[in-house]
């Protein structure tokens, strides 16, 4: 499998720096790892936005050309990652793999169901029909989250672990945010990856990179 992720040009959010720590956590396991820069974004009326939203569609798209450029399975991991396990059981018997968050019930579309920071795709044609579903979604979605999740609403509640959906196209493995895509800090976990996402990062991100990597100030400040 390998890891793949993608350098946001964005200023003031130190990803350099984030994207150097999740190149050193997936190689300490023995991962091969390609982040993109924001700039290889195949949709080129893309190139260069700042706005997070904005820049959040492109995923889909990237996913599909990780997927053309290796003949490996890939799992996809948000810049603000660090990864404490090998997650070679992600997939299970399915060709996608989502990370669903806690809860029950009716929530949002966006910020309720699977969190689209960590994600996994076998390499064959079932993923790739899936991402083109999840695309075809993106028009009227405020980001590539909730086009992610529009995708699968019809054929799950979104409240079971470790379902297989089948979706007639692909099976789709739904993973716990706890186990592969934890941020739910500070609490105690056994996580195989953290997410030090938004407002997080200010309390926990330097925290997690120690915690995982070791007191290296050099690999939180971003000088390697």
């Amino acid at each position: 499998m390998r890891i793949i992720s993608a350098l946001y040009n964005t200023a003031g959010r130190d990803y350099q720096m984030m994207a150097n720590n999740l190149r050193k956590s997936a190689m300490a396991l023995g991962y091969s790892i390609v982040i993109y820069p924001l700039n290889d974004d195949p949709i080129e009326e893309f190139i260069n936005k700042s706005k997070y939203q904005t820049s959040c569609f492109f995923k889909p798209h990237l996913i599909l050309k990780a997927l053309d450029d290796t003949k490996d399975d890939i799992a996809w991991l948000d810049i603000d990652c660090l990864m404490k396990s090998r997650i070679d059981d992600i997939l299970g018997g399915a060709d996608v793999a989502v990370t669903l968050r806690r809860g029950s019930g009716l929530r949002d579309i966006y910020d309720g169901y699977i969190n689209a920071g960590v994600m996994a795709f076998r390499n064959n044609q079932a993923s790739r029909e899936f991402i083109k579903r999840w695309i075809s979604h993106i028009p009227g979605s405020r980001a590539d989250q909730d086009a992610l999740n529009k995708t699968l609403i019809d054929d799950t509640f979104f409240e079971e672990y470790n379902e297989l959906i089948d979706c007639g196209f692909a099976k789709i493995m739904v993973r716990s945010c706890d186990e592969y895509n934890f941020f739910y800090f500070p609490e105690d976990n056994n996580a195989k990856i953290y997410h030090i996402k938004g407002s997080l990062r200010e309390t926990y991100y330097k925290k997690c990179v120690i915690e995982v990597l070791g007191p290296d100030d050099s690999l939180i400040n971003g000088s390697k």
